[in-house]
């Protein structure tokens, strides 16, 4: 959820990473700003300072719209949820579902899967089901607003993407508890510089979900891939998959990266 989506992403400067030469942060603020790097990356900010590089304005205004948080306890409400819930429960049965479809196409022998893939793509769905009960989750995911069908059949594209671009296999995001814990760091990070919570409090704040965070997974690509997967199964298009994987895979390529500076665990 990047707070700049209102204005489409052909208006975002996110071509390259961007850096604050004046960055000083401690080293739990370090991995909680990079924690925070795949919605900076996509927002075009800063992936490397508490300050995103926006101005307060543009950044009230899109916290606002986005968040609707608009002061101290708007965003401790907001913070609070993202903690204790987030959208990661509710998505795992999908994103279990997305698995179970990809490990369909991957054991499927290359002649059949290029066949079906031409004619009949919905053959690893059906082939998947004895893992999942499809009518059920059907039904749970209409009322997310997520089309089920349409999300098994176009997640086959994006998954091979992180598997090329961010050399991350799918069974290495057991759960999607990054698409939660990013959104919150980066919350918090906006909360700081819109003076809605000190500095002192951010790493109380952005890091609540942390020690989940490192228990998920073992590596910042992996971080990256299940982020990537719950932005697509939150809100799927062509331009948003597009930016998603492009600057997710900058972090991995960029040299200054904090991918590359700051240790994960």
């Amino acid at each position: 959820m990047g707070i700049m989506n209102a204005l489409g992403h052909t208006l975002m400067d996110n071509d390259a990473l961007h850096f604050d030469s004046a960055a000083a942060l401690s080293r739990e603020e370090q991995k909680l700003v990079t924690l925070s790097a795949p919605l900076s990356a996509f927002n075009g900010d800063f992936v490397n300072s508490l300050a995103t590089g926006k101005s307060n304005d543009a950044l009230r205004e899109g916290v606002a719209q986005v968040w609707n948080v608009h002061d101290r306890a708007s965003f401790e409400e907001v913070a609070h949820r993202l903690a204790e819930e987030g959208q990661r429960s509710a998505y795992q049965p999908v994103w279990e579902a997305i698995t179970a479809t990809d490990e369909a196409v991957q054991t499927t022998h290359p002649l059949l899967k290029a066949a079906m893939e031409a004619w009949f793509p919905a053959f690893f769905q059906i082939k998947a089901r004895n893992n999942f009960d499809y009518r059920n989750l059907a039904s749970q995911a209409r009322a997310l607003g997520i089309n089920l069908p349409q999300l098994l059949i176009g997640s086959r594209g994006w998954l091979e993407a992180i598997r090329l671009r961010l050399h991350v296999q799918p069974a290495q995001i057991p759960n999607l508890v990054a698409w939660d814990a990013v959104r919150l760091a980066s919350l918090s990070r906006w909360a700081v510089q819109l003076g809605f919570i000190d500095r002192v409090e951010f790493v109380d704040f952005a890091g609540a979900l942390m020690p989940q965070v490192r228990k998920a997974y073992t590596a910042w690509p992996q971080v990256s891939a299940a982020y990537i997967a719950g932005g697509l199964i939150w809100n799927a298009s062509e331009a948003r998959e597009e930016n998603l994987l492009r600057t997710n895979a900058l972090l991995l390529s960029d040299v200054n990266s904090p991918y590359r500076t700051v240790a994960f665990g």
